[in-house]
């Protein structure tokens, strides 16, 4: 009911008296002004300056108009979405953008929405932090799977889907322990893939005497399988590392050993009817089961912590 009300509002702009406004809503008079007024005594402020004819808005009701053609926008909008919807099902392109320390998240997504929704093209790419929300500011990706742990520039939203840990992977002699601090692992020859921990993991690292970044989860095995270089990842990723013979998780401790992994979009209410539908899918109960089991694939090359001794947090 209160969008009509608006659409009584905004005839009553465009025509600027309460009869024309009236019979281009063809509604009555009385009709339409009960309709304003309960926007009234809805919003709590007067909206029209009321006389023998109209007089205008006031400050208050100038601000209401504005908001009531941007719902009434939106609402035209998502009608539009829902009629496609309806008649030709979910089509047409879909870009999924993702981090390489997403990737494991973003392989489980596309594949389940590309098999939900077989006629849309889904299209995926990597890139970094700054890369990806360029694109998904310029249109560019529809989607980015990513680390949402600091404010979102302007334009864009964040939602979390889930939050993970960063683990040392490493066939290195690290003595027997379960958890190692920064400073410990900052000592270690370490191969990173780029892009795969929070900026403020990798602030962490900074002064580290023997590091090599590299884009290729190819090149990050062969030096692990060295027995002399480790890697940090988050423990979605550690399914990229099986098998890896003598290969262990080793736990990092405070700060930072945790990051939070969800969606950028284009800030949008409401949100393009794919994008919906393809947040909502994360969150089905088939979806989360599949999440948690690649969250929980690093435990197979977890130190077996009840005959370790703990590394106390500093």
């Amino acid at each position: 009911m209160i969008i009509r009300n608006f659409e009584y509002l905004l005839a009553l702009s465009k025509e600027r008296h309460f009869a024309r406004a009236a019979a281009s809503c063809r509604v009555s008079q009385p009709t339409l002004s009960a309709g304003i007024k309960q926007l009234e005594e809805d919003m709590d402020v007067l909206i029209v300056k009321r006389g023998q004819k109209f007089l205008g808005f006031t400050p208050e009701g100038e601000r209401v108009l504005a908001w009531a053609q941007q719902m009434l926008e939106d609402c035209v909008r998502l009608k539009r979405e829902l009629h496609e919807l309806r008649e030709h099902g979910m089509q047409g392109p879909f870009r999924l953008g993702m981090l390489p320390g997403t990737s494991a998240l973003g392989s489980v997504l596309s594949i389940a929405f590309s098999e939900k929704f077989p006629d849309m093209q889904i299209s995926t790419e990597s890139g970094d932090v700054s890369q990806l929300l360029q694109a998904v500011r310029n249109g560019n990706i529809d989607v980015a799977l990513s680390y949402v742990d600091e404010p979102m520039t302007d334009g864009l939203d964040a939602f979390t889907l889930y939050r993970e840990r960063m683990f040392l992977f490493t066939s290195a002699g690290t003595g027997e322990a379960d958890r190692l601090t920064w400073d410990d692992v900052a000592a270690l020859p370490l191969c990173l893939l780029r892009s795969a921990m929070p900026r403020s993991a990798e602030l962490q690292l900074e002064g580290a005497p023997k590091l090599v970044y590299t884009d290729s989860t190819a090149v990050l095995l062969a030096h692990l399988n060295t027995g002399r270089w480790s890697t940090i990842l988050p423990q979605s990723l550690a399914t990229t590392l099986l098998p890896a013979p003598s290969l262990r998780a080793i736990a990092i401790v405070k700060p930072v050993e945790q990051a939070n992994v969800g969606f950028v979009t284009v800030k949008s209410n409401p949100l393009p009817a794919a994008v919906h539908a393809f947040m909502e899918m994360a969150h089905a109960p088939e979806m989360v089961s599949a999440i948690r089991g690649m969250l929980t694939a690093y435990q197979r090359l977890r130190v077996k912590a009840s005959r370790l001794p703990v590394v106390s947090e500093r």
